[in-house]
């Protein structure tokens, strides 16, 4: 190096073009990571490493170099945004305006089959303990004990806390777990008759 830069501070030096790009081309890398940096989340994606791939990388890569293309656009239709998270904002807002109205809200889990509510027979036939009270071999939640009836939609299961102290147990919300069931509905109901007309009940 001494000899090459014979005391001067800088010296221009030829390099391969190969090499001029990948510096330019890294500089730009450098710049979307530092871009990316302003919006980052942490979200832990548990069914692959390709999910992680789609939804954390790519989709922050294309927002990111959509949002540099907006500012540069000479004649764009809209004012540019600033800033990255005001980008976002703009591009699902109008996701939502757009595509809300089509949506369909996915409905909530309701017990059993109710196909048969509308006909007398199927429905006599439906509540014959002595033939559809089946074993069902695996153990369930009695759905009666839990209060829940033919056709209601079941209660959304509540995530249990982490780092939370234990509470103390009541034996009013002990569940009783049974492998028998209802071979019509396919939903577990344990031996106790009252859970078998309570279930069937309709609402």
């Amino acid at each position: 190096l001494q000899q090459v830069f014979n005391g001067d501070s800088f010296k221009m030096i030829p390099i391969p073009t190969v090499a001029a790009q990948y510096n330019v081309e890294m500089n730009h890398v450098d710049r979307g990571d530092q871009i990316r940096s302003y919006t980052t989340y942490q979200h832990r994606f548990r069914r692959g490493p390709w999910q992680a791939l789609l939804w954390s990388f790519l989709l922050e890569v294309a927002l990111a170099n959509s949002f540099i293309l907006q500012k540069k656009t000479r004649q764009p239709r809209w004012k540019p945004y600033s800033t990255l998270q005001a980008w976002k904002e703009a591009i699902y807002n109008a996701i939502f305006n757009k595509y809300a109205s089509d949506g369909h809200t996915r409905k909530r889990g309701r017990t059993g089959k109710e196909e048969d509510n509308d006909n007398t027979e199927a429905r006599q036939n439906h509540l014959q303990r002595d033939i559809n009270h089946v074993y069902r071999g695996k153990y369930s939640p009695c759905l009666a004990c839990k209060g829940c009836r033919q056709g209601q939609p079941r209660p959304l299961k509540k995530r249990k806390e982490k780092g939370g102290y234990l509470q103390p147990i009541s034996g009013n919300e002990r569940r009783v777990r049974t492998r028998y069931g209802c071979k019509v509905c396919n939903v577990a109901i344990c031996n106790n008759a009252d859970c078998w007309y309570f279930y069937h009940t309709q609402i």
